[in-house]
């Protein structure tokens, strides 16, 4: 009997080819861990790669300043969160008494959700306090500010300081306060980038005779319900040895360097007025030098002292007492 041929089926023919393509891939697979790659394909792979770990560590923070002590992390969370997804948010609290420090650090999902929150919430109300949004930057972040230099003064004429001015003080107001001591040429007064509201302090420019007559006249005089500090204008990076009658110089250490003065008074404020706040600058950087002064009563200032003495401000746990005079150095005992 002739043997019958055997056909296959396309079908089968189909199921058996991968059988035979599996047991080569088996036998390879000892010898062969990973397929090579092109240099193309390796470098395609390390991008994807280091795309990823570069979005892992990207955060989007924003600081917020002069909130209310009484805040809850619950109320501030929800105040952002309707303008996007709040991913972290940190609270800085006094080390001693568990209180919120008034400002807070909020990350955000993206940046155009940072964006939102700041042109919806910066300069609003919240709990009967302004607060203050902007983008949290560190230090080496920050774009160094010019070295101030100092500025010649016509001949004939003087400038004058007025510190403790308030915020929203404008230069028609001030240009008439000093005008009863004479003509007044020119008043400058710095503002926020963030707010474009003033600093707190202006500078104006007059007849030397008449600057002198008006610094005398006008220093601790009240102007806009704020007690003035008027002056001379110090050199850049100096600052004014003398104590005002009744007043006590708070020394502000271990300062944040993107601390601004409006932090300071924020904070200080909750325990009296401010009559002045300064931060000393560091002339190669412009930037400040991490230090600060506060100017308050005497009685006001013993309890900030108390208060916020090792509490955490921008991140940093700040000293605060008072400031002393420089003196010669006590020789040592023989």
């Amino acid at each position: 009997m002739g043997s019958t041929p055997l056909y296959v089926s396309d079908e089968e023919e189909t199921s058996v080819a991968p059988v035979e393509e599996d047991e080569t891939a088996s036998s390879s697979s000892s010898s062969i861990s990973t397929p090579e790659l092109t240099p193309e394909e390796q470098a395609s792979r390390a991008n994807s790669s280091s795309s990823k770990r570069k979005v892992e560590r990207e955060r989007h923070t924003l600081f917020v300043g002069n909130l209310p002590f009484d805040a809850s992390d619950d109320e501030v969370r929800a105040l952002f969160e309707e303008y996007g997804t709040v991913r972290l948010m940190s609270v800085p609290k006094n080390l001693e008494t568990g209180q919120p420090r008034g400002f807070s650090f909020i990350d955000m999902d993206s940046p155009e959700e940072c964006q939102a929150c700041i042109d919806a919430l910066d300069g609003t109300t919240f709990g009967s306090r302004t607060i203050r949004v902007n983008m949290s930057m560190p230090k080496d972040q920050i774009a160094p500010r010019p070295s101030p230099k100092a500025e010649k003064i016509p001949d004939g004429l003087k400038k004058l300081y007025m510190g403790n001015i308030p915020f929203d003080a404008t230069e028609s107001e001030v240009t008439e306060f000093y005008e009863r001591f004479g003509e007044v040429k020119e008043v400058f007064i710095p503002t926020n980038p963030a707010t474009g509201e003033g600093r707190g302090f202006a500078f104006v420019t007059m007849p030397e005779e008449d600057a002198i007559r008006a610094i005398a006249a006008t220093d601790g005089e009240e102007f806009g319900g704020r007690t003035l500090v008027v002056n001379e204008p110090l050199p850049p990076g100096a600052k004014s040895p003398r104590r005002q009658p009744g007043r006590t110089k708070l020394y502000v250490g271990n300062l944040s360097y993107y601390t601004v003065p409006e932090t300071l008074e924020d904070l200080f404020g909750e325990f009296g007025e401010v009559y002045d706040c300064y931060l000393p600058e560091d002339p190669a950087t412009g930037g400040t030098r991490g230090f600060g002064f506060v100017s308050m009563a005497k009685q006001d200032a013993e309890q900030a002292i108390q208060e916020l003495d090792q509490c955490e401000v921008d991140g940093r746990v700040i000293r605060v007492n008072e400031a002393q005079a420089k003196g010669p150095r006590s020789k040592r005992d023989d």
